[in-house]
């Protein structure tokens, strides 16, 4: 299964390793070109990964032996009442505020752009030195694609010449592209500090490339600088181009002696592209393949009980995990199903009166056709390849050791309950293993909590 929580990790690791070859390999390179080519890798290169196919990258046993277990869930009930509610896992939690900052930075970003187009629509246009120009105070000397702006009080200045030269190359090279595509990567993964300090690498390295591109076009380096240092000190928190942008930098670059670089460099790429495919292999790892073991004749006859309690008409093998997990509702990361479980399920009266709480681990088996069991006592143990007497098909735990184990028939109560929902589970989408629909199973606690 790949959540959307594992789809953040990989991307998040695999644009680390990139941004650190870059850092080691670019930072001190004056090719500014290819160091912008490179940079625009550290963002797509790892988009290209996910889409890579989980066959691929992550090959999965006949038999793997383990089990998926699904998030827990966990229901609460006041002692000495019926009233029950589900709380939110960690997990949610963390999901939420997650989603919740991401969705202030994409309101943010909005607010941005919506800003820009509002000044474009109402600034004046003017002609200068053959270049379309806006006149707004707002933005002072910046570009946002074919947009440039300039204060108007300051086009008559010396430098003005320098300052449409800089913005010319910004619009000609579609920088604004870059610095959207990087501000919605930081938006997207905001906990990550490495992905800030790549912000600022793609911004300061557009800033490089525009100001290389002036001097190469003829204008004097000691009269550029102090057009830079002339220059309003504009935020750099925008996403158009701010000319003002990490200065100090633009002009140490003017004055140290990068080493120039070659295009070579970018056959680095290779390999950091087969390191980061590892990366995102391992994270998705399983057991290695290997051929389905034999199965001896108790197991077989087990099987086909199995079969038999799903009403099929031949034994099929039970997986673990497959290249395509089982989907309750469309969903392969087990929410859905906790929801489900979530609505459903009923805190035991006799064990709220009593005080009883504790986690409830069940297994079942969601089979080709998606229908949903669980297994007995035998079945579960030939399934498991393990002997009977090991074998616990619903399990239950104390919560709070230090409490005594409550009276059997109040653990069965609780066990009970979690089987009914499971079995009155609506269809699955079956899971699949190399295209083909299989038999999984899946562990899934419940946590009964008395507030």
């Amino acid at each position: 299964m790949t959540g959307p929580l594992h789809i953040l990790l990989d991307l998040n690791l695999t644009m680390v390793l990139l941004f650190l070859a870059f850092k080691l390999f670019f930072e001190r390179d004056k090719n500014f070109l290819v160091r912008r080519i490179f940079l625009l890798g550290v963002a797509v290169i790892p988009l290209l990964l996910l889409l890579v196919p989980d066959s691929l990258t992550s090959p999965v046993a006949e038999r793997a032996p383990l089990h998926f277990r699904l998030e827990e869930l966990t229901i609460t009930a006041t002692a000495g009442s019926g009233a029950v509610s589900g709380t939110l896992s960690w997990m949610q939690w963390i999901t939420r505020a997650y989603l919740a900052v991401v969705v202030l930075g994409l309101s943010f970003l909005l607010i941005q752009l919506g800003r820009i187009a509002a000044v474009a629509f109402r600034a004046p246009r003017l002609q200068v030195q053959g270049q379309r120009v806006l006149a707004s105070k707002e933005f002072h000397a910046s570009s946002f694609f074919g947009f440039v702006f300039m204060d108007p009080d300051r086009l008559g200045e010396d430098n003005c010449g320098h300052i449409l030269a800089h913005e010319r190359v910004h619009c000609r090279q579609g920088h604004s592209l870059d610095r959207l595509l990087v501000e919605v990567l930081v938006v997207l993964n905001w906990f990550n500090p490495v992905v800030w300090l790549y912000r600022k690498a793609v911004i300061v390295n557009l800033e490089y490339l525009a100001d290389s591109a002036v001097l190469r076009h003829g204008h004097d380096p000691v009269t550029y600088q102090l057009s830079i240092l002339n220059q309003y000190l504009g935020s750099a928190s925008l996403i158009h181009n701010q000319f003002s942008n990490q200065i100090k930098n633009r002009i140490d670059m003017l004055h140290k002696n990068y080493k120039m670089g070659s295009h070579w460099k970018l056959l680095l790429v290779l390999p950091l592209i087969a390191a980061a495919f590892v990366v995102v292999s391992c994270s998705k790892s399983a057991p290695e393949d290997q051929d389905a073991p034999a199965v001896d004749p108790a197991q077989s006859q087990a099987l086909k009980d199995l079969s038999a309690s799903l009403g099929d008409d031949v034994a099929e093998e039970v997986f673990f995990v497959v290249e395509e997990m089982p989907k309750f509702n469309g969903d392969d990361t087990g929410q859905e199903f906790r929801k489900y479980m979530a609505y459903h399920i009923t805190y035991p009266a006799e064990a709220i009166e009593a005080g009883v709480e504790g986690k409830v681990f069940v297994k079942f088996v969601v089979d080709s056709k998606g229908r949903v069991v669980v297994p007995d006592q035998k079945m579960l143990a030939a399934i498991e390849d393990v002997p009977m007497e090991e074998v616990v098909c619903v399990a239950y735990q104390r919560t709070d050791e230090t409490k005594p184990m409550p009276e059997q028939k109040y653990i069965d109560l609780l066990k009970a309950e979690v089987v009914r929902v499971i079995e009155s589970s609506p269809a699955w989408e079956p899971g699949h293993q190399r295209g083909k629909a299989v038999n999984v199973m899946f562990t899934f606690p419940m946590n009964f909590q008395l507030d």
